[in-house]
């Protein structure tokens, strides 16, 4: 059975958007539990970088009119949300451009599974059999940024084959 992985990935979009959702929030809370709520000194602390991935999200909340560098800082619920659409949005984007790319290598390729945490093709290449699984690993960068990454296992003939002998067929 052949799945449109677009479809089948875009289905699972909430689940990213919810994942780096998770990551902010658990980002957020380290901070504040480390510097308090305003986050005072976290710019000149190895916790730099880790602000640096969530800054964008947080607003000052602020008593009066003015806003000050000691008033606590708070997540945004909208700007998390939005962050997090744009970040499953793209996530499915590079996944679709990944599997499609992994599809033209092989004739009668089939997509037989796809879901929020990976997919699995299969077809031929020079009548041999070959399924390629890749799931999704999450990572932090050395920015502290959430990233993504997709190792493929290939398979050629039910033997596990690396991507460079794969490349050579």
């Amino acid at each position: 059975m052949t799945i449109d992985i677009r479809t089948a990935l875009a289905a699972h979009k909430p689940e990213i958007a919810a994942a780096y959702t998770r990551f902010a929030e658990r980002r957020f809370a380290d901070l504040v539990a480390h510097f308090g709520p305003p986050l005072e000194g976290v710019y000149n602390s190895t916790f730099a970088r880790s602000y640096a991935a969530i800054s964008n999200l947080t607003r000052r909340v602020s008593a009066t009119s003015v806003v000050r560098s000691s008033d606590p800082l708070e997540l945004s619920a909208e700007r998390v949300a939005a962050a997090a659409a744009n970040y499953a949005a793209d996530i499915v984007e590079a996944v679709v451009a990944k599997a499609e790319a992994k599809l033209g290598l092989l004739a009668d390729a089939k997509v037989i599974s796809a879901n929020g945490n990976g997919f699995t093709i299969v077809g031929t290449k020079d009548g041999r059999a070959v399924r390629i699984e890749q799931e999704r690993i999450v990572n932090v960068s050395v920015k502290g940024l959430l990233f993504n990454q997709w190792p493929a296992r290939i398979y050629v003939d039910g033997k596990f084959t690396s991507a460079a002998k794969f490349a050579a067929l």
